[in-house]
């Protein structure tokens, strides 16, 4: 580090680290450089600006023997970084779904990381696991979901949707916790459906759960791009006579291919019929059902067991932060908790703690971003801007619609 840099206080000054001062003038910095990034995004390209492996060339190879000047890491950051990012905050960026940050968001990360709690259990951190559940009972109230859905924050829908997976398996008692699936003869063939438009995180799902892709039923879809209910209910059936052994189905709200909205009630009613987890993928969407009037998009979700929404996707949160919602969620805490001996604390009985629920034992404190994201904004807010992209959207398709050399492929029942 710089002579120059005050090692008087703060952090751990006499190994080496920032002192207070040095860390509030960089951080000065760091936050100038990011609001002119925001001022003037547009004027950057929105693809990297850069060839394969040349960020890697620019770069020494091997780590600095000693430390270097924050000023030059910053710099680099400047110099060579950020024309290697393809910016998905750029407005012109229409690539999958767009995303966006916001200041309340951002902030939320930068505190998050200061804090560095590792939110596992309730006594390593309190306020992040009560957090959590206040953060997630206000979203779940602004989607108009039902009190018996409890939420959990895990990073992504792909891990959340897995794990949701994993609760619809430990239904069946099939003693898989303890026993595992291999070398277990006398288990059936296992079945998951989806539709033919469901995400690719279902098929990844199922390989990380030792299912494996050939338990992956996938259902056509009709001329609107939907799950079709009937042929789901006849694959039940079909299954069910040749020994395979259905337990979850996956509906999508939102779907990635073409934003479409799988007929949740239909597919209830087959999942009721035959005793099958409902899972709900509603990563994109789910969002959207903050607006009142657009609420109707989860008719039917409030029959599912679990249901995922992402608010890194469209509720102006960084990535990563997706909410698994579940009425059931004592059966995810049964096919996971694991406690040793070394995490036991006198609390457990009355509280919640996060490791419970997943795979994870360390969690980050991503409820901050989440709080301080609806307090700044507030429900309204949060409404207002949804409902302003989604009519941009109506709005370019009616122009689509209206143009003789272009065709409209898809409904557009959202701001894609």
């Amino acid at each position: 580090m710089q002579e120059a840099e005050d090692k008087t206080g703060g952090f751990a000054p006499t190994l080496g680290d920032m002192g207070a001062e040095d860390f509030r003038r960089f951080g000065y910095e760091i936050v100038d450089w990011i609001s002119d990034y925001f001022a003037h995004i547009e004027q950057r390209a929105v693809l990297a600006q850069v060839k394969p492996n040349e960020l890697k060339a620019k770069l020494p190879a091997a780590p600095p023997r000693q430390g270097e000047p924050m000023e030059e890491i910053l710099a680099d950051v400047d110099r060579l970084i950020a024309p290697a990012l393809t910016h998905w905050n750029h407005p012109s960026f229409f690539a999958y779904f767009a995303t966006s940050a916001s200041a309340p968001g951002i902030f939320g990360e930068m505190l998050s990381a200061a804090f560095d709690v590792k939110a596992m259990l309730w006594r390593t951190s309190p306020a992040a696991i009560e957090l959590e559940e206040v953060a997630l009972s206000w979203l779940r109230q602004m989607m108009g979901l039902r009190p018996e859905f409890d939420g959990i924050i895990y990073d992504t829908a792909s891990v959340a949707s897995m794990h949701a997976i994993a609760a619809a398996r430990e239904v069946l008692d099939l003693n898989i916790r303890e026993e595992g699936m291999s070398g277990r003869a006398e288990l059936p063939l296992l079945r998951v459906y989806a539709s033919e438009h469901a995400h690719s995180s279902i098929d990844k799902a199922l390989i990380a759960l030792g299912l494996g892709q050939r338990s992956l039923s996938k259902i056509p879809v009709d001329s609107e791009f939907r799950m079709d209910a009937r042929a789901l209910a006849q694959r039940v059936e079909e299954d069910k006579g040749r020994g395979v052994l259905p337990f979850c189905v996956v509906a999508t709200v939102g779907t990635t291919s073409t934003t479409s909205i799988d007929p949740v009630p239909a597919i209830a009613d087959v999942c009721e019929q035959h005793n099958l987890w409902l899972h709900v993928d509603a990563a994109y969407a789910g969002s959207a059902a903050v607006v009142p009037e657009m609420r109707d998009i989860l008719e039917g979700s409030e029959r599912a067991d679990s249901l995922v929404v992402n608010p890194h996707k469209w509720l102006f949160t960084p990535f990563d932060l997706s909410v698994l919602y579940s009425r059931r969620l004592d059966v995810l805490r049964r096919a996971f908790s694991l406690v040793p001996e070394y995490l036991r604390t006198t609390d457990d009985e009355t509280v919640r703690n996060g490791m419970d629920y997943g795979i994870q034992l360390g969690r980050r404190f991503r409820a901050l971003k989440l709080w301080m994201i609806i307090r700044y904004f507030g429900h309204e807010g949060l409404a207002s801007r949804i409902r302003e992209h989604c009519r941009l959207a109506r709005l370019f398709a009616a122009g689509i619609e209206a143009a003789p050399d272009w065709e409209l492929l898809a409904p557009v029942p959202f701001s894609t």
